[in-house]
């Protein structure tokens, strides 16, 4: 819970989250009870399981970096399959609720529009090594809740939400290049938070997509994110088809069907999202 999602859900703690673990205290999480763990050491998540012995467990540890995936696919295997397994071997014994945080990066952006029974198809280390941790939930019976681009405020040096992170640049006077091809259903975290309680608390398994209810471009979000900022845009048009590194998915839009039937999942409008971020200030959590 270190990163953007758990500024987040910080401030709008779930009550199934009493203990977080990781690698470092999050900044996010002052006070809330925190024990270390490293997830590429094997028995490091069991040791743990086995102390606290959890009614829940919202996982959303990974590598989530594509490069660093591609660069040293044996740590991602490590960090986000095995760690994943030992946490659910452990999560039978503990009588452990499951929900696995995952990505729209499981599929391959060919299609229009992805629903949360799509097969996955993904294109990168990092995207199958979410999608094989995804499987492993599932047979489990947990949850996996897929998320798309998040907004919202910044989590320590380095981890930003999307809109924050343009707006920042701009300001600072760095002259950016956005993808005009590159589609997404951004999402503010503060909207995101509260349906892992809803569902942690319920206990509901399977798939649930919880994205923002427009599909813009990397290119209109920036812009759209520095009208709401009241700034003027500074920045590039370029094309996701001739960027040099890992494979990118173009068109990632991910239909919310199940968690508005089952959640109530009311998925915002950008503008919505925004102004979350904008109309008040940004949350900014200093790295310790």
């Amino acid at each position: 819970m270190g990163g953007v999602l758990g500024l987040g859900m910080a401030a709008q703690p779930p009550q199934a989250i009493h203990v977080i673990a990781g690698q470092m205290r999050p900044p996010a999480w002052p006070v809330t009870p925190a024990v270390r763990v490293n997830l590429a050491a094997s028995g490091e998540l069991a040791r743990i399981m086995g102390e606290l012995r959890p009614g829940v467990v919202i996982h959303a540890a990974c590598v989530s970096r594509a490069a660093d995936c591609e660069q040293q696919p044996h740590h991602a295997d490590l960090v986000n399959i095995q760690a994943v397994e030992e946490l659910l071997a452990s999560a039978v014994f503990a009588d452990s609720f499951v929900v696995y945080v995952s990505t729209e990066q499981v599929f391959d952006g060919y299609a229009e529009r992805y629903f949360e029974d799509s097969p996955v198809s993904p294109r990168t280390v990092y995207g199958s090594t979410k999608a094989a941790a995804e499987r492993r939930v599932l047979e489990f019976g947990g949850a996996v809740v897929r998320l798309p681009l998040l907004l919202g405020g910044a989590a320590g040096s380095g981890r930003m939400c999307a809109d924050t992170a343009v707006v920042q640049a701009v300001q600072s006077g760095q002259t950016m290049s956005l993808f005009t091809d590159e589609i997404r259903t951004p999402v503010h975290v503060d909207f995101v938070a509260p349906m892992f309680e809803k569902i942690a608390r319920e206990r509901r398994g399977g798939i649930f997509h919880l994205a923002g209810a427009q599909a813009v471009s990397r290119f209109d979000l920036g812009r759209r994110a520095c009208e709401a900022a009241g700034i003027k845009p500074n920045f590039q048009a370029s094309l996701a088809a001739d960027f040099d590194g890992p494979p990118r998915s173009l068109r990632l839009e991910l239909d919310c069907g199940r968690a508005i039937k089952e959640l109530g999942w009311q998925p915002p409008d950008l503008r919505q999202s925004l102004d979350r971020t904008f109309a008040t200030p940004v949350r900014t959590v200093a790295k310790d």
